[in-house]
């Protein structure tokens, strides 16, 4: 990982009703957020972030993608340090 940036792996659910939100989870912090659309689930994933990095409250990252089922997407979420320098 570069000292530049920092990623944390994600797992967003999708609604499996429309009207309910998308669920993204951070396995390294066991917290849940939510958000109006997918591309939403990555905007509210990296604002968790900054307001950890500001907080300088960063668990260690995981490496290791989380296991997804169907209906499910798993990724790495990075803000750049540089956001909070």
């Amino acid at each position: 990982m570069s000292d530049a940036a920092i990623s944390f792996p994600v797992k967003i659910t999708k609604p499996k009703d429309e009207d309910e939100p998308y669920v993204v989870y951070f396995p390294d912090f066991d917290e849940y957020l939510y958000a109006e659309s997918f591309s939403d689930s990555f905007v509210q994933a990296q604002e968790f972030l900054k307001e950890h990095l500001l907080d300088d409250d960063l668990p260690e990252p995981s490496e290791v993608l989380p296991f997804a089922k169907e209906g499910q997407f798993t990724s790495f979420v990075t803000v750049p340090k540089a956001l909070v320098d």
